[in-house]
């Protein structure tokens, strides 16, 4: 079979868009060598585990990480396992009321089921702070809420 110049070509130009495309995919070895870094001494930077705070104290919207969520009824037993292992993590949580979060109840509700759930999460002042933390977290994550506290404000 004789190939016309223009299958030849349609042909090369396939194989090139392929092995760009592929290119562009994997990234090459100049990549590993940019650092991430602002300190501008060629090292990478480190993602720290971030400063918690508490809901009740916060005057504007702040971050979630809910770690884990029962129904209220199964008790905060149920929970106990995530509680400790944030501990490990540093992190000293209880379980709480997601009510306590503007929009949080009716998110969680939504994801489990649960008509009155009870959860674990750590509070964070940013979305920043809230992602770093899901990063470094090894265990699981239900879900990310944004809003204010809504419960009654210790005095």
């Amino acid at each position: 079979m004789r190939r016309t110049p223009r299958s030849t070509a349609a042909a090369l130009l396939l194989a090139a868009a392929v092995t760009l495309g592929t290119a562009a995919c994997t990234g090459s070895d100049d990549d590993a060598a940019t650092p991430d870094s602002d300190a501008g001494d060629g090292t990478a930077a480190t993602l720290a585990w971030p400063t918690a705070i508490d809901p009740a104290t916060a005057e504007d919207s702040f971050f979630v990480v809910w770690t884990d969520v029962a129904d209220s009824a199964a008790g905060p037993e149920k929970l106990q396992p995530t509680i400790d292992a944030l501990a490990a993590a540093g992190y000293t949580t209880l379980p709480w009321d997601p009510a306590c979060q503007s929009g949080a109840e009716e998110l969680l509700g939504g994801l489990t089921g649960f008509a009155d759930p009870l959860g674990v999460g750590v509070a964070f002042a940013s979305a920043e702070d809230a992602g770093a933390f899901d990063t470094l977290y090894e265990g699981a994550t239900v879900s990310v809420t944004e809003g204010t506290y809504t419960c009654a404000k210790p005095s």
